[in-house]
């Protein structure tokens, strides 16, 4: 037997289990920093199926659109797409104003479906929202078509912190553990400012003695 061919064939196997194990281990949970946000790419170094092609959709759902600081909002994620049955998604909000993004507030895992994970991006951490299978199969796997969401806790950072940014990308994916070429790549983004203040009048003893004196 051909030695070079033996070589060969051993590479190949080589290539198809890796590719087939960072399939399944990227359904547990994806890599982070793939948002799309600055300083990020997105999924479809992996997932070569396209991206925002027509027949599919991404959408982020409940952005206030003028936030109330330190308020918490329940935000959802909803990807589908005509022929596709397992589905992934990772987010991240960034302030629009620090300069390098920074993450904007803090996120809450509120079902068995998602995760958090820590990722740092021009040197400064970020937190990640996306689908994680554990429990149960967080990407809906045979779910034809979709839709499908996930649903997660926002906390609004504090006073100062201005207009939030969402960024999110979500895999469209058919299921079939290859290489991902027939895997569809979404993106959406999302703007949240944050609300005016409300304005405080101050006042004093003399003030509320002169407010009655006078009626």
């Amino acid at each position: 037997m051909n030695r070079f061919w033996v070589v060969g064939c051993v590479l190949a196997l080589c290539a198809l289990v890796i590719a087939a194990s960072l399939a399944f281990s990227n359904s547990f949970a994806p890599p982070t920093a793939r948002t799309g946000a600055p300083g990020e790419s997105l999924c479809n170094s992996c997932h070569t199926g396209g991206t925002n092609t027509v027949g599919g959709s991404l959408a982020i759902q409940n952005v206030p659109a003028s936030y109330t600081p330190g308020q918490v909002y329940a935000i959802t994620v909803q990807l589908q797409r005509t022929g596709q049955q397992r589905w992934g998604f990772e987010l991240v909000p960034v302030r629009d104003s620090s300069g390098v993004s920074v993450m904007a507030g803090r996120l809450t895992a509120t079902s068995n479906t998602t995760t958090l994970q820590l990722d740092n991006v021009f040197g400064k951490p970020r937190i990640y929202v996306s689908h994680y299978s554990g429990i149960v199969d967080g990407t809906f796997w045979g779910t034809a078509n979709g839709p499908v969401s996930w649903t997660f806790n926002w906390t609004a950072p504090q006073v100062g912190a201005g207009d939030v940014t969402f960024f999110a990308a979500g895999n469209a994916a058919n299921g079939d553990g290859g290489n991902g070429s027939g895997d569809v790549i979404y993106t959406a983004t999302q703007l949240s400012a944050e609300a005016p203040s409300t304005a405080v009048t101050t006042t004093t003893w003399g003030k509320i003695k002169a407010f009655y004196r006078s009626k």
